[in-house]
């Protein structure tokens, strides 16, 4: 049985580095979200939030039995970087993209990018994470 969905990720960053978010959310079908995090990620760059966003994502979507992934978000890098159509240049980062290549294994992953203004519900998860733990 396949089980297709489509996902949204964003991380933010307030310094680069500094105090960090993750926000990911899997979308039902009609909009409406199946699974949602905002997780605190400690002092990380904006990078390296946004790659921990897409890797709670795949977790999830592992976890919940998703075979076929659509996995969104407005971060040009690590969207390109997970499609393997650009290089990764940096160690860290390298690192990050095979564990989230790791985690797809066995699912039909396919990553796009879309622009900030259609990723507002992860943004606003990623950003919530750093509110509520930095207060």
């Amino acid at each position: 049985m396949t089980l297709e969905m489509t996902g949204y990720f964003d991380g933010a960053s307030r310094g680069n580095p500094g105090d960090a978010g993750a926000g990911a959310w899997l979308d039902g079908g009609d909009g409406s979200a199946v699974w949602e995090t905002a997780s605190y990620l400690g002092r990380k760059t904006n990078n390296e939030a946004e790659y921990n966003a897409a890797i709670l994502l795949l977790k999830a979507a592992r976890e919940r039995g998703v075979t076929r992934l659509t996995v969104r978000g407005d971060s040009k890098l690590v969207v390109s970087q997970l499609a393997k159509q650009w290089k990764i240049n940096l160690p860290h980062l390298r690192e990050l993209a095979q564990e989230a290549w790791r985690i797809a294994e066995g699912m039909s992953v396919t990553y796009e990018w879309i622009p900030r203004e259609r990723n507002k519900r992860a943004d606003k998860l990623s950003n919530e994470a750093i509110d509520n733990a930095v207060k």
